[in-house]
């Protein structure tokens, strides 16, 4: 008489995917949620034609500030919910007025606005970086993204929308490399689309 393998076999695979299923749901505990305040009192349908100021830095990293501002740009360009107005117009307009970012890359926000009324823009969207490094988990190290933003309408400097998000990235990277600058590329643009897909649930 031959011997099945087949309750065994079927007991192992439910085993491992009991083991996968609780392993993701760990991750899942463990992964920051994003943190957003809507002002419900703000008729969205106002805003059509949107700057983003290039953001502000917090962070160790030189280009970070730079780096999360693009990603999070090219993903409100692919939501195609806005008109988006070329931050280089917004930069020449500041730079005519004499209007220069402090030692963070922050501007004031009234002069923003002044500037982003020239460009007939209804509202801004402005943010600053606070982390963008590695964070050592035993001897791992992973890519952290964090960053604050906001949605400021321009002719009366009321927040729109604020939010406070943070992505981590996954698997072992080196400290200098070209491998570790790939995979914080690929944590800043899942952070942003996080961050696009947020708005879009919730307001866009």
């Amino acid at each position: 008489m031959k011997r099945s393998f087949l309750p065994a076999r079927a007991a192992r695979l439910a085993a491992t995917a009991a083991l996968a299923a609780g392993l993701a749901a760990g991750l899942a505990a463990c992964a920051p949620s994003p943190r957003l305040f809507v002002n419900h009192q703000a008729d969205m349908t106002l805003y059509k034609r949107v700057v983003v100021v290039p953001f502000a830095n917090l962070s160790g990293e030189g280009f970070a500030a730079a780096r999360v501002t693009r990603a999070l740009s090219t993903e409100l360009v692919i939501a195609d919910r806005f008109q988006m107005v070329d931050p280089s117009l917004l930069l020449g307009e500041l730079e005519r007025t004499g209007v220069t970012p402090d030692a963070t890359g922050q501007i004031e926000i009234t002069k923003l606005r002044d500037a982003a009324t020239k460009l007939q823009a209804t509202a801004i969207i402005r943010g600053v970086v606070t982390e963008y490094g590695l964070h050592r988990q035993g001897t791992d190290e992973y890519p952290v993204v964090s960053f604050d933003c906001e949605m400021v309408d321009v002719q009366t400097g009321i927040v729109i929308w604020r939010m406070s998000l943070s992505e981590s990235g996954k698997g072992r990277l080196p400290v200098v490399g070209g491998g570790g600058e790939r995979t914080f590329s690929r944590v800043t643009e899942a952070a942003c689309r996080r961050a696009v897909e947020l708005l879009k649930a919730r307001i866009l």
